[in-house]
């Protein structure tokens, strides 16, 4: 039988995200609501153990809304959506040079009526949101429940892995694979104006992280983007 966990979320910064770097690292497309609906999820973790077999959390719009700022208006369009293309969404190339391909959610739902998703993470990604692996970050919910990219939220993780540096360099690549945007914008310049730079622009108006960056170029061409970054100081 399931083992059911009501999602209770408040933006009261006590909740903490934990994944993997390795999760940090992979290819992955979520659009802004998935990536939402995961993380709420995965802040209800004890990442010091094992995610509960067979456990399937629940999230009511009601908890969505307060959390996340959404318009109630759309809010449940918005999660019926997200649910139902949650079970798509997969991870590539997770471990390394290892090719391989991980399904998020082993099932999700919407409960018409209820207001609710139901949510059951695979069994294979369940060890990456947790401190299990060697090599993991962990940060607060409340840093990303107001940014509004999805871009946003995988920058200020990918900056969360080097908290203790301040310093993160990655190439352009790299960076495109691990966004999904391995077949879009061709042109730095596009990268630059619809991805970095709006991204860079968010994380310094609504989270903690004061960013900047700048393109190192091999020949004419950018071909390293380098990030830093320090706490704002009230």
């Amino acid at each position: 039988m399931d083992q059911q966990r009501s999602i209770l979320v408040k933006a009261d910064g006590n909740s903490i995200v934990t994944k993997a770097n390795a999760l940090i690292e992979a290819s992955y497309n979520l659009t802004l609501n998935e990536q939402r609906i995961i993380l709420a999820c995965a802040a209800k973790l004890d990442g010091r153990k094992p995610m509960p077999r067979d456990a399937v959390f629940v999230l009511g719009v009601d908890e969505f809304v307060e959390l996340f700022g959404s318009d109630p208006k759309n809010a449940y369009a918005e999660m019926e959506e997200a649910a139902t293309r949650l079970y798509e969404r997969d991870i590539r190339r997770i471990d390394g040079n290892t090719r391989k391909r991980l399904r998020w959610v082993y099932m999700a739902e919407y409960k018409k009526g209820e207001g609710k998703v139901k949510l059951g993470f695979s069994p294979e990604i369940a060890p990456y949101l947790t401190m299990l692996h060697k090599r993991f970050t962990s940060y607060r919910l409340e840093e990303v429940v107001s940014l509004s990219s999805t871009y946003s939220i995988r920058l200020f993780e990918m900056l969360a892995q080097f908290a203790d540096t301040g310093l993160f360099l990655i190439s352009v690549a790299d960076f495109k694979h691990r966004l999904g945007l391995d077949v879009k914008y061709d042109r730095f310049s596009n990268l630059k104006a619809r991805v970095i730079e709006p991204a860079v622009k968010e994380l310094a108006a609504k989270t903690s992280l004061n960013v900047t960056w700048q393109g190192i170029k091999k020949g004419k061409a950018v071909d390293r983007l380098e990030f830093r970054f320090a706490e704002n100081v009230p």
